[in-house]
């Protein structure tokens, strides 16, 4: 079976998507899909609360405690071997899923979806490609791989691959972490070129001064890990 998770924090209006966008891609597969709701304020948990269904499942913190413990949450309920996690917002399109699935297929233990590699395309705004860019290429020089999204939460994760891998963080630093344990510790990870696109409904959870500390901490913890 495939887990489908989804962290969601204040997303009402992205969660009604998911009828239209998401199940007509999952119809052909096993699947569930776990939406996580992290302490929303807005209408996210009652919006999630009535696509429950035998497939989609409700999961909810009782405050915001950040991307890392959603992820972390969305693993331990899950009943799939096979975890595929999507942002609330879409902007990486359901569409793209089944790229990743399909590398999957060939046994490997993590594929990312990523917006820089060849034939990959992204509609974000400049100075956020500059700065992910940047960032990312800090992150391949100190990992010794070549890996260009690195903080990207759009991967398929083989379940089992998981266990004993460092999770740590709650906040959005988690899928770096995940990501660099799963390196050192000898895992499979490959990339696919996907769309990035850009949000179209609510707003943006990424704060530009907070998202550099977090990528300066991540850094840090590379450094040490690399240094012993």
């Amino acid at each position: 079976m495939i887990s489908v998770i989804i962290p969601a924090y204040n997303e009402e209006e992205n969660l009604k998507r998911i009828p239209s966008e998401l199940m007509p891609v999952m119809k052909k597969y096993d699947h569930e899909i776990i939406i996580v709701d992290d302490g929303s304020i807005d209408g996210t948990a009652q919006a999630a609360a009535r696509l429950t269904s035998k497939r989609i499942r409700l999961v909810k913190h009782p405050k915001n405690l950040g991307l890392g413990a959603a992820v972390k949450t969305g693993i331990k309920n899950a009943h799939g071997d096979t975890l595929i996690f999507l942002d609330a917002d879409f902007t990486f399109h359901p569409k793209e899923i089944p790229k990743l699935l399909e590398k999957y297929q060939e046994g490997w233990d993590c594929v990312i979806g990523t917006h820089f590699g060849k034939n990959s395309k992204s509609q974000i705004q400049l100075h956020r490609k500059i700065l992910s860019r940047g960032v990312n290429m800090l992150y391949q020089i100190l990992l010794g791989r070549k890996v260009t999204a690195v903080s990207s939460i759009f991967r398929v994760y083989k379940k089992s691959a998981l266990r004993g891998i460092s999770m740590d963080s709650n906040d959005f630093s988690i899928n770096a972490e995940i990501l660099f344990d799963m390196i050192k510790k000898g895992k499979s990870v490959t990339e696919v070129p996907v769309t990035l696109t850009t949000r179209i409904y609510g707003e943006s959870k990424i704060n530009n001064t907070r998202e550099i500390k977090n990528h300066l901490r991540m850094l840090g913890k590379i450094i040490k890990w690399r240094i012993s």
